[in-house]
């Protein structure tokens, strides 16, 4: 199967729902064929059809077109975003205007996201690398489609970069794939002049080693010791049934109804129309209820899952349908960090990708000594209906083994106060 365009990553990267080319043209073709045997009037809907595909085809160029642009709205010089979400390492480097400090800066990105490299590239200058997001292809059975995570950077923007640019300034963002980025020299920056007697210095009374906005000091004493659960996820469409196929189960849906209403027909044929037209109503009145039924008790077994491990879980349902899984270990001091890291990091899954089994945990950052952050690696799960496409979630089977192997255990020995569950939907890499 051919790799996706960068028209179509990119069209995947915006949203932009796909136009089914191959059917168009098929159908155009068909009728155009029926033309050509005598049949004029077929080339009218074969043209339609071919002008209705070229029009889609405008709109989705036009729709990415206004999607590159959208980091115009922040303010920031930024160039390159195009690359950047293309990128197999998506990297950006932001000269300032003056010099920061760069424990403070570090600390900063690190309390955003600690998966962040940072480097520093100069006195006014430093690059960061972040990892790419996997969304599933819109072709059945094709490999996933990877971009530059756009959500993260939006957090970057509003949490690190804009502070830079109100407090210190910001000359240049230049974005693009780490490998392809040259180090650039710092732009001249303007003298001293009458109207701005220090330049773009620090002034008489700052040091510039130290130059730190306030809106970075306190994201770094503040951190990030409580984990939420993004938008992103609760604006989901279909959640209940997202999360009861990530569960392995697959809700009923509208055959059941019409199955029980038929059997409300048939058993009461024997009465006549009124009969029929009564076990019809019935019949479905049933389906309905069993549908509703059916759903609540498999939803109800993922929240008895969740009250029934001696110490409280919140957000397991949104875990199980967020691409990137998170969750934070609350845990009762005294903690052996070591001990923990260990026993996480023996949970073994397979990785269809990879053919090979991988480690389930992929990232621990300790945020304080008792509250621990861990990322695990998603599954792909297949929905059997084309209402909810395939989507990356929780693993509930690992999940299981984990608090099989280690956390009913640790909170019998060391004590758990809390299991806080969530994350993003796109997939992390």
């Amino acid at each position: 199967m051919k790799p996706p365009t960068d028209q179509a990553r990119l069209a995947r990267a915006f949203s932009v729902p796909p136009t089914k080319r191959v059917a168009a043209i098929s159908i155009s073709s068909t009728f155009a064929v029926i033309g050509a045997l005598g049949v004029t009037m077929a080339f009218v809907p074969a043209v339609g059809l071919l002008a209705g595909l070229g029009a889609f085809a405008v709109g989705d160029r036009r729709a990415v077109r206004t999607g590159l642009r959208e980091l115009e709205s922040w303010g920031l010089p930024f160039e390159g975003y195009r690359a950047w979400l293309l990128a197999s390492e998506p990297a950006f480097d932001v000269e300032l205007r003056r010099a920061v400090s760069f424990d403070v800066l570090q600390a900063s990105i690190a309390a955003v996201d600690p998966a962040v490299e940072l480097r520093r590239i100069g006195d006014r200058q430093f690059r960061l690398v972040t990892r790419r997001i996997a969304v599933p292809d819109h072709r059945s059975a094709a490999p996933p489609i990877f971009l530059g995570d756009r959500r993260l950077l939006r957090e970057l923007i509003e949490r690190i970069l804009l502070p830079l640019q109100t407090d210190v300034g910001v000359v240049s963002v230049r974005m693009g794939d780490r490998a392809q980025l040259a180090t650039a020299s710092p732009r001249a920056l303007p003298e001293a002049s009458p109207e701005n007697p220090f330049g773009d210095g620090e002034g008489a009374f700052r040091d510039p080693a130290m130059v730190a906005p306030p809106a970075l000091q306190a994201l770094v004493l503040q951190g990030a010791t409580t984990l939420s659960v993004n938008d992103d996820v609760r604006a989901l469409s279909n959640r209940s049934d997202r999360v009861l196929y990530a569960i392995g189960k697959a809700p009923a849906r509208l055959g059941t109804v019409l199955g029980i209403g038929l059997a409300g027909v048939f058993s009461l044929a024997r009465f006549g129309a009124i009969g029929m037209t009564a076990g019809a109503i019935g019949g479905v009145a049933a389906g309905i209820a069993a549908v509703v039924g059916t759903k609540r008790r498999n939803l109800r077994a993922v929240a008895t899952l969740a009250t029934t491990v001696g110490f409280p879980i919140d957000g397991y349902d949104a875990w199980l349908i967020s691409g990137r899984p998170l969750f934070e270990l609350e845990l009762q001091p005294p903690v052996e960090a070591a001990e923990l890291t260990e026993a996480l990091r023996a949970i073994v899954a397979f990785s269809a990708e990879a053919n090979a089994p991988v480690r389930w945990i992929e990232n621990i950052t300790w945020v304080t000594p008792t509250i621990v952050r861990i990322e695990t690696r998603p599954a792909l799960i297949q929905p059997s209906t084309s209402r909810i496409r395939p989507f990356y979630g929780g693993s509930h089977v690992l999940f299981e083994q984990c608090l099989a192997d280690v956390l009913r255990p640790w909170h019998a020995r060391r004590g758990i106060v809390a299991l806080r569950m969530g994350g993003n939907v796109e997939r992390r890499i």
